[in-house]
């Protein structure tokens, strides 16, 4: 039985071999070389006279049925010139920049299995000729005339087709200015129409009731409105599945909902230049399930709430139009679109208020697929994904999310997620709690590649679970890799391996002891030294600091002054200046601040109510950020405070900084200003930040004596 197998089985590796053989030898003597290029398994022959002057049709193997001349000499085409094709079952044939200037009507009568015919990049060739060459193809299913330079297409050049099979059409990037449906009514089973690229300003649909047309390409051309798709009568003159638009002057969706298009499903409006997207625009297409808004550019001013609301559209693309959500705030433009499955808001800017983000997307219950790349988003938000119970792909790519404090809210009881994709951003770490096991387990891809990795001894959990976790599918290459500490900059972190040792709690715990007896026992010393030093000046420090305890003491007959400070910032930095100066100034400490976005007169000139304001406030408060340093109306501001610190001196101006700037990229004003004025920098920490209002507030009350004494 052994020996039976055995024989078999050489037989079979023999027949084989004879076979590959006979393919080689096949290919070689009967591929014409050197104008062609042969495959067996596509079954294809690609000729190209290029390199040598190729004039005539070579014989090709037997099994090609796809075949294509490129860069050729085919001046005139007749059926005898075309007759070496005949033995062949070519179905699929392509002549592209063949030089072809005429064609014979029945050169191509004895190809009568060609489905698919492509004449393009023949700029020579009149529509005239290829219209009497189409009457005699039989079976065809698929014709393609691109790149001819049509400028004239003529309006019975696809009529008085009696047994027509042309399901697809393309005639696309010619100079074509003008045509309409009634150019192609003979082409009763025409499915698909391609006329991209050309130069039509308008288009009427009237005729394609003659035909099967759903899918219309008019991308690139000079349509400044939607077309109408209504015959005479009101009623459409086609069944439109998908519309593509791409890149046409469209300034305006308005009276969508009456361009006869209840059959629509994908609608494709691209590169356009909309500038406003209306409450409901797309609320009566009644079947529609795809829309795409790709680079509409920076003409899209507003988007109003509802604008998507549909109750059937499943994928909405709006990416790459710089969009911003968070200045134009629109809580409700996601709001009714109960079936949306996919949304992509890639290159847009986001909101960075948590309850802003639930409020835009809460509703979104039944989304899959949920892409917020380069997004501007800084914190992933809380009890958000809990609310789409169907969602298995989270593309947060290229933000600037450092973290989520291990905040169990993101991603607690959050299993349907299967893709988690948070390349790019600014996270250091990643530990055991950043995420809760059961939202790991359910993960099928994974990647954190191309951050700021700190390969510290907290990163080993992180390692040893992208190397033994199940998840078939982590992205754990060479992006992946180290920039702190600083000796470890650029390693990849897979190549970061600590010992035991270096990682031991018990080690760690006794030098975090000895360090902080150390530190206890040298602070303790130096304070000592100094209270002793300085004790004469102690009594007058408490009195100092016990300003904090009962906050800013206004001097209540001073009529010169309506506020306390006049705060100096930036658009950019709003967010602070209201969430968290006004709160602990105003609200805790009883100060009164200008604020010119609430505080300026409204109708007056700028100018003027930054120069009143100035001189109505005790004291000012510099809030100063690298987007600072691009405001022109805070340099103009920064101005006038220089001059009345030459009149008062330094005491009148407070700096907060905001952020670390390196030196060299500020303005000389401003560098003068940081080595007169001593400048509080803004702590990221709860206790430093407590520390930070503290020490404000004893900077405006020193103000307050000095205006004291004078009195």
């Amino acid at each position: 039985m052994r020996v039976v197998l055995a024989i078999i089985v050489q037989m079979l590796i023999l027949a084989e071999a004879l076979n590959d053989g006979f393919e080689k030898k096949h290919n070689r003597t009967t591929c014409p070389q050197p104008f062609c290029v042969c495959k067996v398994r596509r079954k294809s022959a690609i000729c190209t006279g290029e390199r040598t002057v190729l004039a005539y049709i070579p014989r090709l193997p037997r099994y090609v049925n796809h075949a294509t001349f490129r860069s050729t000499n085919y001046f005139n085409m007749t059926r005898q010139f075309l007759s070496n094709l005949t033995i062949y079952d070519i179905t699929r044939l392509h002549f592209v920049r063949t030089n072809t200037t005429d064609i014979e009507p029945d050169a191509f009568n004895d190809l009568t299995n060609l489905t698919t015919l492509e004449i393009s990049d023949n700029v020579n060739l009149k529509p005239t000729v290829v219209s009497n060459v189409l009457r005699r193809i039989v079976a065809l299913d698929r014709a393609i005339f691109k790149s001819n330079n049509w400028v004239n297409i003529p309006k019975d050049m696809f009529t008085g087709f009696r047994h027509s099979t042309i399901t697809q059409l393309s005639l696309e990037n010619n100079d074509i200015s003008v045509i309409g449906g009634q150019y192609f009514a003979g082409l009763h089973v025409l499915n698909e129409l391609d006329l991209s690229h050309n130069k039509l300003s308008n288009f009427d649909s009237t005729g394609f009731e003659f035909t099967k047309i759903t899918h219309l390409n008019l991308a690139f051309n000079h349509l400044q409105e939607i077309p109408s798709f209504c015959g005479p009568s009101g009623v459409e003159t086609g069944r439109y599945t998908s519309i593509n638009l791409t890149a046409n002057p469209i300034l305006s969706l308005d009276q969508l909902s009456s361009k006869c298009l209840n059959f629509l499903w994908k609608l494709i409006l691209d590169q356009t230049t909309l500038r406003v997207i209306k409450k409901n625009t797309f609320t009566h297409l009644p079947r529609l399930e795809s829309l795409s808004l790709k680079k509409v550019g920076d003409r899209l001013i507003n988007v109003q709430p509802n604008a998507f609301n549909s109750s059937t559209l499943q994928k909405l693309i709006f990416t790459q139009n710089n969009y911003r959500f968070d200045k134009k705030p629109s809580p409700f433009v996601f709001e009714s679109l109960p079936k949306l499955v996919t949304l992509d808001l890639t290159n847009n800017y986001l909101p960075s208020k948590a309850n802003k983000l639930n409020r835009m997307f809460g509703n979104l219950r039944n989304l899959r697929r949920f892409i917020l790349q380069s997004a501007d988003l800084f914190d992933l938000p809380k009890n958000l994904f809990q609310r789409m119970p169907n969602i298995t792909q989270l593309v947060l790519n290229g933000n600037r999310i450092s973290g989520w404090n291990d905040d169990p809210a993101v991603f607690e009881n959050v299993t349907s997620i299967r893709e988690l994709f948070l390349e790019g951003n600014n996270i250091k770490l990643v530990n055991k709690t950043s995420f809760p096991s059961s939202f790991l387990q359910s993960l099928t891809k994974f990647s954190f590649s191309d951050n700021p990795f700190s390969c510290t001894c907290e990163l080993v959990w992180f390692l040893n679970w992208m190397k033994s976790t199940n998840t078939s599918n982590v992205v754990y290459n060479k992006r992946y890799k180290c920039l702190y500490p600083p000796e470890l900059n650029g390693k990849l972190v897979s190549d970061y391996n600590p010992t035991e040792l270096e990682c031991s709690p018990v080690d760690k715990l006794l030098e975090y002891v000895c360090i902080g007896i150390s530190l206890t026992f040298i602070v303790t010393t130096i304070v000592v030294i100094i209270g002793y030093r300085y004790r004469f000046y102690l009594r007058y420090w408490l009195h100092i600091l016990g300003l904090h305890r009962m906050g800013y003491q206004r001097i209540e007959d001073d009529a010169d002054y309506q506020y306390d400070a006049f705060v100096i910032y930036c658009h950019e930095d709003t967010h602070f200046v209201m969430e968290e100066m006004i709160p602990e100034l105003e609200e805790k400490a009883h100060c009164r601040l200008c604020v010119h976005s609430r505080d300026f007169d409204v109708g007056r000139f700028i100018l003027d109510n930054i120069t009143a304001n100035i001189q109505l406030s005790r004291n000012v408060i510099l809030v100063l950020s690298r987007a600072f340093l691009d405001s022109e109306w805070c340099r103009y501001e920064l101005t006038l405070i220089q001059t009345r610190l030459i009149q008062e001196g330094p005491g009148v101006l407070t700096v907060i900084l905001l952020e670390e700037m390196e030196v060299g990229i500020l303005p000389s004003s401003i560098r003068s200003i940081l080595d007169t004025v001593t400048y509080n920098e803004w702590p990221k920490d709860e206790a430093g930040r407590r520390r930070f209002w503290g020490r404000l507030l004893i900077a405006l009350n020193k103000r307050l004596e000095i205006n004291e004494e004078v009195m």
